[in-house]
């Protein structure tokens, strides 16, 4: 056998090896989830959140937990989460409305978003920081914290498509009682929407409405209707800021555990997370996913989760080298 067909019969078979792995597994997703301040019970929040990104095998998650607001300014002065470490920040964080961070960290924060990080925050993040006005471009709405009329435009549907509303009168936040409510899909060739039924039915929380805010660059992925405004609310929005790519979720208030472990909610949250860092989704729906009838409530660790299949040019690449390998073996020895 020839040195060459030596070398090939070595390399080539290495070569595949690398290829099904690389194809089969991709590279994890770096998360810092940031807590430490909230109207809610962040302490009780951020467990459950970080489980359902690990269980989906896509994701490594670091939490930083902020002085909050009663953290004195040395204690600020010492967070430094350095930001471009990581692909996509997650919050679960709430001032109240006056934002708390360092300057320093807020530039660090705008230049991460504008070079094409990734930013999710959840449910009562929306209510934080309305006096930073680079957040509230980031979030497109909020609610609470001060806000008001002057903060901004509601997102509201007319003709059936999503566009600001200038709303000069009326609330900046609300919601009335928990209650399990209809969620309605509004972008379905979305990637993080695809597949997902046209309506399921989340766990009983409390609906966020009448939320403020620029409206820049927002996509409506989801809706809920309002029992308080008597119009489809925007419960999952995408916004872009700069290069980056925001997944804004409405859903997830803690007293119970129930809205958070919504598989409805998890499959968003994850998918929405991943989009935001990667700008694609691999992460399948879970079969557990809730009906249009029925919720469905389960914890992380027993939600079935599956990443798709290696994508065509991977696979094409595998074949191709398989096929080469084969022949280096198949070919007549000299000597």
């Amino acid at each position: 056998m020839s040195k060459r067909i030596v070398i090939l019969s070595i390399v080539l078979p290495a070569l595949v090896a690398s290829l099904v792995s690389s194809a089969g597994a991709a590279e994890k997703v770096k998360v810092l989830i940031i807590d430490g301040q909230n109207n809610h019970n962040w302490k009780k929040m951020t467990p459950p959140m970080k489980a359902t990104l690990e269980a989906t095998g896509r994701f490594t998650v670091a939490v930083s937990t902020l002085p909050g607001n009663k953290g004195k300014a040395e204690d600020w002065a010492a967070w430094k989460p350095e930001f471009a470490k990581y692909d996509v920040v997650v919050s679960n964080y709430n001032d109240g409305g006056k934002c708390r961070w360092p300057e320093e960290r807020r530039k660090e924060f705008e230049k991460f978003m504008k070079e094409g990080g990734g930013f999710v925050p959840v449910h009562a993040a929306d209510n934080s920081s309305n006096d930073w006005p680079a957040y509230n471009e980031i979030i497109a709405v909020g609610g609470w914290g001060g806000r008001n009329p002057k903060s901004g435009c509601l997102m509201r549907k007319k003709d059936g498509k999503w566009a600001p509303d200038p709303a000069p009168k009326g609330r900046s936040g609300s919601h009335g009682g928990s209650w399990e409510y209809p969620i309605n899909t509004e972008a379905p060739d979305h990637p993080i929407m695809k597949g997902i039924p046209s309506g399921w039915k989340h766990a009983k929380e409390e609906m966020y409405n009448s939320m403020r805010g620029p409206c820049k660059n927002v996509t409506v992925l989801a809706s809920a209707p309002c029992k308080q405004t008597k119009v489809d609310e925007p419960q999952v929005m995408i916004i872009k800021y700069g290069k980056g790519t925001v997944c804004h979720i409405t859903l997830g208030h803690v007293g119970s555990l129930d809205a958070i472990q919504c598989v409805g909610f998890q499959t968003i949250f994850a998918r929405g997370t991943e989009f935001c860092a990667t700008g694609k989704v691999t992460i399948a729906i879970p079969k557990e996913f809730p009906t249009k009838d029925k919720v469905s409530i389960v914890p992380a660790d027993k939600v079935t989760w599956k990443l798709k299949t290696a994508s065509k040019k991977s696979t094409t690449a595998i074949i191709l080298a398989s096929v080469l390998a084969g022949l280096c073996v198949l070919a007549p020895r000299r000597g």
